[in-house]
């Protein structure tokens, strides 16, 4: 069942960072919850109000209440949040006439995840149809920032008629750009193990370049970079895996960084990820693109479900089920860098710590 983040639960909102259900009341008294399912679901622009009647302020609201046609045609709803009580808000409104709500964050939950100190100037939180940040807007000509990424957004994700999908889950944002370069230097720097299959039922390794041509560094579990990634991954991703799949994740197999090379056609082969007794307790395969946009080729397909070609963009997660048939196609120009993993729960500990009750401590990672 979904359950939307409460209050207490909010962190600092950087990039990927979800915004919380906090306690909004509207300028006409009314609670107000970014989570209804009339707002839930859609892309948002959020002017934070530094100062409800300062000249500037004003005028930006001005500025969205002139463009609210041009954001719904780019599907985002505008809103306002200010710290001033719903009757100054309502005077608000009134007076620029503006067509959207001002909200008052009367705590001021939002603005301490914004970072925001008393008389700070008025800011702009670009968030994803599910409240994760996306961009932060500072300065002047907020408004038509604001817009310009609301329709590049909208050019972006397209509608399109669906004739046939994979059940997999894409979801952007889930690792900073600097902690990418950071794991891909981590690869550069690290012991590699190159083309490893499980080649028997027992799931032993070994090398078999016909199936799988990717060159990978394991992380260790106590290595800061896995804490890194496990903290965003938790963060980031695994409420929308719980919503989209309806499964609790509570381990996570340690991280591996690959690397695909378009100088030795770099790929794997069509395979499932769960057909071993080594493998059995694995649930959903993840797989966080790391440099998109520095290579051709390289891409992930389901092919059961259709030729669709997943590129998720740099630091961003696709997952799906380990029984799903799945192939990387060869990467044609560059390198292509990745972070893969495998997520289980609490059914499936039962099983992993049966079928690897000879291995040493260490291969899982608790959530």
């Amino acid at each position: 069942m979904f359950h939307a983040p409460p209050a207490s639960e909010q962190a600092p909102l950087a990039a990927g960072e979800r915004l919380c259900d906090l306690a909004f009341v509207d300028h006409r008294g009314t609670a107000f919850s970014l989570y209804a399912n009339h707002v839930f679901g859609w892309p948002k622009a959020l002017f934070v109000i530094g100062a409800a009647e300062g000249a500037a302020e004003a005028e930006e609201l001005a500025r969205f209440a002139a463009s609210v046609r041009d954001f719904g045609q780019a599907e985002t709803h505008v809103l306002a949040i200010s710290q001033g009580a719903p009757e100054a808000n309502a005077r608000l409104v009134e007076r620029l006439g503006l067509p959207f709500p001002v909200l008052s964050d009367a705590e001021g939950a939002l603005y301490r995840a914004a970072g925001l100190e008393p008389g700070a100037p008025s800011c702009t939180l670009m968030l994803d149809p599910v409240l994760r940040l996306e961009r932060r807007i500072e300065g002047a000509g907020q408004g038509e920032a604001a817009l310009a990424h609301a329709r590049a957004r909208a050019r972006t994700f397209q509608p399109m008629i669906v004739g046939a999908q994979a059940p997999a889950l894409v979801v952007p944002n889930v690792l900073d750009r600097d902690l990418c370069r950071r794991l891909m230097a981590a690869w550069q720097d690290g012991e590699r193990q190159d083309d490893m299959v499980a080649a028997r039922g027992d799931g032993a390794q070994l090398a078999n370049p016909k199936s799988k041509i990717r060159s990978d560094v394991v992380l260790a579990e106590d290595a800061p970079l896995s804490a890194e990634i496990a903290g965003a991954v938790a963060r980031r991703l695994l409420p929308e895996v719980d919503k989209a799949f309806n499964f609790q994740v509570t381990r996570m197999e340690r991280f591996r960084i690959g690397c695909y090379d378009a100088e030795t056609s770099g790929f794997f082969a069509a395979h499932r990820d769960n057909t071993t007794a080594r493998t059995a307790h694995r649930r959903y395969a993840l797989t966080l693109n790391l440099n998109t946009g520095e290579f051709e080729g390289g891409f992930l397909r389901l092919p059961e479900y259709g030729p669709q070609l997943y590129a998720p963009p740099v630091g961003g997660a696709v997952v799906f089920s380990c029984s799903l048939l799945h192939l990387v196609a060869p990467v044609t120009k560059g390198r292509r860098f990745v972070v893969v993993g495998f997520f289980w729960g609490e059914a499936e500990q039962a099983i992993y710590e049966r079928n690897h009750a000879e291995e040493a401590a260490g291969e899982a990672l608790s959530v």
